[in-house]
């Protein structure tokens, strides 16, 4: 009687001590989930700044792209010379000075005077010699795109 005793007192230490384990791994478990929880909510928050810097830059450069196209255009080159010196498709010409127009437009995103517009409009480029560029002239190496490689 007393040998069931001890093994009973034994047993119920054993499942006592086992309960406690199982408590303190699943202590450890919400634990190490709340650190997690918080690492992946800090990632995303620094993933969401830089998607917003990067959609900040890209359309800033969307923009300098589409004033570029413009100033071309204005120098009197048809929609397809632009499209061949920015080696883009005519339509995508037409949609960047599209572009350009709309943002001259807007007070809000226009810089500069209207004078200082019309005046960077009717001046032709000038290269560092002083010389204005004959027409079709290299006016980079490459297209003014920076969206995703062909």
């Amino acid at each position: 009687m007393r040998q069931r005793r001890v093994l009973a007192r034994q047993r119920e230490q054993t499942i006592a001590a086992a309960v406690r384990g199982y408590l303190q791994a699943w202590q450890a478990i919400n634990a190490c989930e709340a650190a997690r929880d918080r690492e992946v909510a800090d990632l995303r928050g620094q993933i969401s700044a830089v998607q917003n810097r990067a959609t900040e830059e890209i359309t800033r450069l969307r923009a300098e792209q589409a004033v570029v196209a413009a100033l071309i255009r204005d120098q009197g080159q048809s929609d397809d010379d632009v499209a061949d010196l920015l080696e883009i498709s005519a339509k995508q010409v037409r949609q960047l000075i599209s572009t350009a127009r709309a943002h001259a437009s807007d007070p809000r995103t226009s810089r500069g005077s209207s004078q200082d517009r019309r005046e960077r409009r009717q001046a032709p480029p000038e290269s560092e010699s002083g010389e204005v560029p004959a027409t079709g002239a290299d006016f980079g190496t490459g297209p003014l795109d920076r969206g995703s490689p062909d």
